[in-house]
């Protein structure tokens, strides 16, 4: 989580955006083995300092906005075989060192190339450039005040306007974007605000 991002020179190589995935075909990407970056840290030393009590309230606000299992919309997850590198709350910035920061949503550590599906039916209301870090980025609209996103990816298949179902095609896991290595970082928005996305799943 704390290891420098990746030099240009060994950095992932994917395809450009655009490349399509309909045909069920990843497009080629391939990194040599030192491009490939932890997001975890043992020890986060001074830059850890604050961030147990900043999670804490973190969770407090992100559970309130949480409704009962019941009540809320179930989403499914937007990659398979997913693996969590990630969760959402407060952490020591993988790429700056310091801390803590706001992890807004689950990172998913999935290779460059893997397929990433939407989490339920909705309209694509942006997909392009994010130009806060976010790389190649697409926010879906479910209604009723809920969004998801869906960052870093090297790969978008749909354009904003375009509704699409439970499951359907958006793009491929990438590292565009302030990013550390291939994966997938994905966030719940009720009415605006980025809450723990692991309830909602």
């Amino acid at each position: 989580m704390g290891a420098v991002a990746p030099s240009a020179a060994t950095a992932p190589t994917a395809a450009a955006p655009g490349t399509s995935l309909a045909s069920g075909v990843a497009p080629s990407v391939t990194a040599p083995a030192e491009a490939s970056v932890p997001f975890r840290l043992e020890s986060a030393g001074p830059a850890a300092e604050g961030i147990a009590p900043s999670v804490a309230s973190a969770r407090a606000l992100s559970a309130s906005l949480t409704p009962a299992a019941q009540e809320r919309k179930a989403f499914s997850v937007p990659v398979d075989d997913p693996v969590v590198a990630s969760p959402f709350g407060y952490r020591v910035n993988p790429l700056g060192g310091y801390g803590p920061e706001l992890h807004t949503g689950l990172d998913y550590a999935s290779g460059c190339g893997t397929p990433v599906m939407a989490a339920d039916a909705g309209a694509v209301v942006d997909s392009g450039e994010h130009a806060y870090g976010g790389g190649l980025r697409i926010v879906i609209d479910h209604g009723d005040g809920l969004k998801t996103t869906y960052n870093h990816l090297s790969v978008l298949e749909v354009p904003a306007g375009t509704t699409v179902a439970r499951g359907d095609l958006l793009g491929a896991v990438g590292s565009t974007g302030n990013s550390t290595g291939c994966h997938l970082h994905f966030e719940v928005l009720v009415d605006d605000e980025k809450v723990d996305p692991q309830p909602w799943l």
